[in-house]
């Protein structure tokens, strides 16, 4: 799957490297979300251990990875919940 020609210099970039930053999570809130480390074909670590939370997009289905303020701030609103 390409990536959208609407897409500005800094989300195209960071669309390549899998990254979400900030900026761009604010212009799609509701596209990202957090899903446990143990749901089946999510990313282990480097190390190979199972993360507890791994970013996901919805509209392409993959895994990807946050910034550390959007992680953390995701992983603030899903603690907030319980």
């Amino acid at each position: 799957m390409g990536i959208p020609a609407t897409l500005s210099v800094l989300e195209r970039f960071c669309k390549e490297m899998n990254k979400i930053t900030a900026e761009i999570y604010q212009l799609h809130p509701d596209r990202y979300i957090l899903v446990s480390g143990n749901e089946e074909g999510a990313p282990r670590c480097p190390y190979g251990n199972i993360q507890h939370w791994v970013g996901y997009d919805i509209l392409t289905k993959k895994y990807i990875r946050f910034t550390k303020s959007v992680y953390k701030k995701l992983v603030e609103e899903i603690e907030n919940k319980k």
